[in-house]
């Protein structure tokens, strides 16, 4: 059984029933449905390291290596990106929540969890993907970051991070 959120039943606009809910609230309600993995973009800019937390994540192909990850507009790391630029994606174990939840912020946070030099791989991370932006494309309020893996480094293994219904889980989490 469905319940319709966002709109009457005879396709009404958005906040048109059930209590004046939006369609954009009805949009992220249905969003937080989606389980998805949790990575870490980070950034080296000099000496500082920037970090975000990025849900939306995916590979796009094998050959050439390509992935994908969508950036909001208050990302601490989107101002940092052009094509080119060096990004670390860093996917995150079970064990990182802490990590996920620093690098939501949109401050220069959390820079002791990285090496002093070379790629700001975060220590812990299942796996650091090492990359360069091959494409940004704007898409809403958001922007598609393509990037091009150079590298990989894997961890030591573990149970990932997931973001499901607003929080962090782990695998058999209820």
């Amino acid at each position: 059984m469905s319940t319709r959120i966002g709109g009457s039943a005879r396709g009404g606009d958005a906040g048109s029933g059930n209590g004046g809910t939006t369609l954009e609230q009805a949009f992220r309600a249905a969003l937080a449905q989606w389980a998805s993995g949790v990575t870490v973009v980070s950034v080296r800019d000099d000496a500082q390291v920037f970090g975000t937390t990025v849900t939306a994540f995916s590979s796009v192909s094998v050959e050439p290596p390509l992935v994908l990850v969508c950036l909001g507009p208050n990302a601490v790391a989107r101002p940092l990106l052009e094509t080119g630029s060096q990004l670390v994606i860093n996917i995150l174990s079970a064990e990182q929540q802490r990590a996920a939840t620093i690098f939501t912020d949109t401050g220069p946070l959390g820079r002791e969890l990285f090496p002093r030099e070379g790629p700001p791989v975060l220590e812990g991370s299942l796996a650091s993907l090492i990359c360069s932006v091959d494409a940004m494309h704007p898409a809403g309020d958001h922007v598609i970051v393509v990037a091009r893996v150079h590298d990989v480094r894997m961890g030591s293994g573990g149970d990932p991070l997931i973001r499901y219904d607003r929080t962090w889980r782990t695998l058999g989490q209820r």
